[in-house]
């Protein structure tokens, strides 16, 4: 898991090719003037996922195989849990179809505002959408880059 100020995005482009795509995506569009929903960049090589949520006290800790996760957020704040795949134990197998598997396991913590981007690969378990000290509104962006 790489965690970093989106202002830094560019010591990432050598890591994959299409991370450049994505950054320059996010540098040259407003996310918060886009609607919710799915966007296409690249087809299915490179795309996000827009949405808008109230972040919860507990959610359901996940891992994917086809695509890394660049997560922004747009508005609002909340934490990210986190730890790598070998700590978990799977709660759900891996549905292809869906690119997810869900799992049990123990996170740390990490907190994720707008000025804030968060990679996660394979081997990243990741908890999205936890509150704070309180239920908070967030929008964010959730680019899949095809492996």
């Amino acid at each position: 898991m790489i965690v970093d100020n989106i202002k830094n995005a560019e010591k990432y482009y050598c890591l994959h090719k299409d991370f450049k795509t994505v950054f320059d995506f996010i540098k040259n569009n407003d996310l918060d003037k886009l609607e919710c929903g799915k966007h296409q960049i690249k087809g299915d090589e490179v795309f996000f996922n827009l949405q808008e949520y109230e972040t919860k006290p507990l959610q359901k800790l996940e891992a994917h195989k086809k695509y890394i996760d660049i997560q922004v957020v747009v508005s609002g704040e909340e934490y990210m849990g986190y730890t790598n795949l070998d700590n978990t134990k799977i709660t759900e197998e891996y549905a292809k179809d869906k690119d997810v598997m869900f799992l049990s396991g123990s996170v740390d913590k990490i907190k994720a505002d707008k000025n804030v981007f968060l990679i996660f690969y394979p081997q990243d378990a990741h908890m999205p959408a936890l509150c704070m000290d309180y239920s908070r509104h967030v929008k964010k962006a959730i680019f899949k880059i095809l492996i």
